[in-house]
């Protein structure tokens, strides 16, 4: 305690208590008397007594009631109680989207376990941190890991049930719960350790705002090691609703999702807006018509987005979603307006929570002032966890307008308040960029250049000349699907001249197809900034050479992915529907095709040619782009 009282800050001048926004509920903590609604007991209600033939989810065609749920989910709690998991100890969940992640997740739930989501796509060196670091007690899987307590998920689901609703027991308060891992500023994860009372804040602030009933269907797109995914568990199974999962094979095909919407008549979507952006694109409009609210959050929301959503959907509702994986799948939102044109307000808090906008000397900012953010409230997680023990790293406290201490976490983003109150995100610290001494906020020029009539997507970035590291203001940026011909970068510049300064006009401009995106489905800034800076700066002429060999290495990549018999020879003729892959193996395809050439490839492009040579002519066109 001693270690976090060293760190109390007074950032509350008497001239910016005027300006400091504090919510009445929040003040000296008395959101800790707020009473919640218990989630897990509605979810426990649904399960054994409420319209027990209701379906809970559907996945792959199969349609699982709540009472089959509940059977299963009693068989997990019942393998728990034989093998001594129990209230307090760790249990991973290394497993794929499927019901059984469900099923394992709330048998972990009501009995205390606390559960941890494995991204099965980790590297095996990063899946023995994830594990090593979060103490786990057992590992439930398909496939055991080695040197660890294994349950597999096939033997529990066939145990006899023994355990009955006597058998549940959690604790609706600040114990930690369950754990997520998200990026570290240091490049090594961190576990955030997260509690059933700030989630239940949560599920009972959004359950209510967008009115979801049991009579809604939920559409399960984000990935279940993502924080948004616990609300699309939680949420939809507290009301008696419908959840969606995607099969492993629709889980990354847009057009997939597309049907699924369709045909389940889906009526609430929340993802990142990546995956908003990927639906709109690859859907027929008639085919998401039975959406009525669509939340996006996690990254920044381009308004050039919403007016397409507007046009196509236009009684449907639509929040901004915001906050880090430390404050609670999410402690900020807006519901966006018909004006809200030029930007996407991040928002305001959630109830029971406070951001404060606060200068280098933790001051409050002034109103339109470009500040960093901090939060207070009932969401902020217990902290994080490194080697089993729970620090306490960018968390502090401060005293407020009332001159009471109030625990705050220090985020990386960036913003300022609006005269109404409402927070503008203005980037990360990390997303301001300094070019000829200047500094450039590289979502103002994405914003800005988005708005063009024949521009899609825009990313703005600097790259340094190797030779006299002077550094450069560059643009990638993709055009409209709707338009035939390439737009001139001459008219970029001039159209961007009207709304930014000069030293915030791209020097560099680089077209390419898509945006690539990590696994989370943010856009892949990393990889494009390592493209970029090889494209106008290479330091060497491997990636030209290996340009040149298209054909041969676009031949050996399939050749080494598939089996092909002696007789059997792969050519530029072949077709791909005959090599039999499986979407997995084309997005690995596409990856190492992408990483010998050093260019963005379009797994959706690849996916549409015809012939091992429609491959090889889109990555010599990739090759020409500039």
């Amino acid at each position: 305690m001693k270690q976090v009282m060293e760190q109390v800050k007074e950032p509350f001048s008497h001239k910016a208590q005027k300006q400091a926004r504090v919510a009445d509920s929040v003040t000296n903590e008395a959101w800790r008397e707020t009473e919640l609604e218990d989630y897990i007991a509605l979810i426990k209600h649904n399960l054994f007594a409420k319209q027990v033939d209701k379906t809970a989810l559907i996945f792959a065609g199969q349609h699982v009631s709540y009472a089959e749920m509940a059977e299963s989910v009693l068989r997990i709690m019942t393998a728990f109680e034989k093998d001594g998991l129990s209230s307090g100890m760790v249990a991973a969940v290394c497993l794929r989207k499927s019901p059984e992640f469900i099923f394992t997740v709330l048998a972990c739930t009501l009995t205390g376990v606390i559960w941890l989501p494995i991204d099965m796509d980790s590297p095996a060196e990063r899946m023995h941190y994830l594990l090593e670091n979060s103490r786990v007690d057992r590992v439930i899987s398909q496939t055991p890991i080695e040197g660890k307590a294994n349950l597999d998920i096939a033997s529990l689901m066939q145990i006899p049930k023994m355990a009955t609703e006597d058998s549940i027991c959690y604790s609706l308060d600040e114990t930690p719960a369950y754990y997520l891992y998200t990026s570290g500023s240091t490049g090594t994860p961190k576990c955030v350790v997260l509690n059933h009372r700030a989630t239940a804040n949560v599920i009972q602030e959004t359950v209510q705002c967008w009115n979801i009933t049991d009579k809604d269907c939920v559409m399960a797109v984000t990935p279940f090691h993502h924080d948004m995914s616990v609300f699309d568990i939680f949420a939809t199974l507290s009301v008696g609703a419908t959840l969606v999962l995607p099969s492993q094979e629709q889980q990354k095909d847009a057009r997939a999702w597309a049907e699924l919407v369709a045909r389940h008549n889906i009526s609430i979507w929340v993802s990142v807006p990546a995956i908003v952006d990927m639906l709109f694109t690859l859907s027929e409009p008639e085919q998401l018509s039975s959406l009525r609210l669509i939340a996006q959050g996690g990254d920044y929301i381009k308004p050039t987005l919403i007016e397409r959503i507007r046009g196509l959907l236009p009684n449907t509702r639509l929040f901004s979603l915001g906050g880090p994986t430390e404050t609670t799948i999410w402690s900020i939102w807006h519901e966006i307006q018909d004006h809200d044109l030029d930007a996407i307000p991040y928002g305001k808090a959630l109830a029971f929570n406070q951001y404060y906008i606060l200068n280098d000397q933790l001051q409050p900012c002034e109103v339109g002032e470009v500040g960093k953010m901090y939060m207070s409230g009932i969401n902020l997680s217990n902290g994080y966890l490194l080697d089993g023990q729970l620090i306490k790293n960018d968390f502090l406290q401060i005293r407020n307008t009332q001159q009471c201490l109030e625990t705050v976490f220090q985020m990386s983003d960036l913003g300022y308040e609006r005269e109404d109150g409402s927070i503008i995100f203005a980037g990360r610290e990390e997303g301001y960029l300094k070019v000829k001494g200047v500094r450039i906020s590289a979502i103002e020029v994405e914003n800005a250049l988005s708005k063009h009539s024949q521009v899609k997507d825009a990313i703005v970035l600097s790259c340094s000349h190797p030779e006299d590291d002077l550094t450069e203001l560059l643009a990638l940026y993709t055009k409209d699907d709707a338009v035939s011909e390439m737009v001139s970068k001459v008219e970029l510049r001039e159209y961007l001249k009207r709304s930014l300064p000069l030293s915030h006009i791209p020097t560099k401009w680089l077209s390419i197809e898509r945006l690539p995106l990590t696994v989370n489905g943010k856009v892949d800034r990393k990889t494009l900034a390592k493209f970029a800076q090889e494209h106008f700066f290479p330091l060497s002429t491997s990636a030209l050479c290996a340009a040149s060999d298209i054909r041969d290495s676009v031949l050996n990549v399939f050749k080494e992915a598939v089996e092909v018999s002696e007789s059997v020879s792969i050519s530029e003729q072949t077709l791909l529907s005959e090599l039999n892959l499986r979407p997995k193996q084309l997005m690995k395809i596409s990856k190492q095709l992408a990483d010998i050439f050093s260019l963005p490839v379009d797994f959706y492009k690849i996916a549409k040619c015809r012939t091992l040579k429609d491959v090889v002519a889109y990555l010599e066109k990739q090759s020409c782009v500039a």
